[in-house]
């Protein structure tokens, strides 16, 4: 999966650039497993060029917000796309991520 990753402030953010689905789910978890370390455990993942997520990107999401209030912090979503929003919503998995309508706004949530 094409993707990269930043810092603002305390937050790492992760930028996948494509559907998450089930082929390219490993290369984003080692992605997000990274930027959750011990410690500082801040990720926002922005979706802005993410057009879908299937049930394993779902499953995911799931696993790297426990990672990350393990690891004393919390994943948050920005910019999710309509299609990305409504999913989570349908999947009643909204309202167990923070969402924000952009990245500065989730960065300066952690801060």
């Amino acid at each position: 999966m094409k993707s990269g990753s930043y810092q603002v402030g305390r937050a790492t953010v992760v930028v996948p650039r494509e559907a998450i689905v089930q082929a390219e789910v490993d290369d984003l978890r080692h992605a997000l497993e990274q930027a959750a370390t011990p410690g500082s455990g801040w990720v926002v993942l922005d979706l802005s060029e993410v057009p879908f997520i299937d049930s394993a990107g779902l499953e995911l999401l799931c696993e790297v917000q426990q990672l990350c209030i393990d690891s004393r912090g919390r994943l948050k979503l920005a910019v999710a796309s309509d299609i990305c929003s409504e999913i989570l919503r349908l999947t009643d998995l909204a309202g167990r991520f923070e969402a924000y309508g952009s990245v500065e706004e989730a960065a300066r949530s952690v801060n």
